[in-house]
C-alpha cells in the first residue's frame, strides 16, 4: 500500500486547479457572510475597511460560531 501512495505523481497543474476547486466556493461564502455582516464597516474608512472587510471573508468559519466582529 505505501508503494502505491510514495508512486503517486501530481503535476503542478493538478494542484493549482485543487485549489482552484476548493477555494471558489469558501471565498463565495467568505464573500456572502462579509456582506451580510457589515454593520461595523460604518465605523471604519480607508484601508481599515478593506482589511476588515477581506478578514471577514477570510475567518467567516470562525466568526460563525464567535461572536465577534474584525474592526
Amino acid at each position: 500500500m505505501t508503494d502505491k501512495i510514495s508512486d503517486f505523481r501530481v503535476s503542478i497543474r493538478q494542484l493549482f486547479l485543487l485549489g482552484v476547486a476548493l477555494g471558489i466556493p469558501y471565498g463565495i461564502v467568505g464573500l456572502v457572510w462579509a456582506l451580510t455582516h457589515n454593520e461595523h464597516l460604518a465605523m471604519l474608512d480607508g484601508v481599515d475597511k478593506v482589511f476588515s472587510f477581506l478578514g471577514e471573508m477570510i475567518a467567516w468559519p470562525v466568526l460563525i460560531f464567535s461572536d465577534v466582529t474584525l474592526r
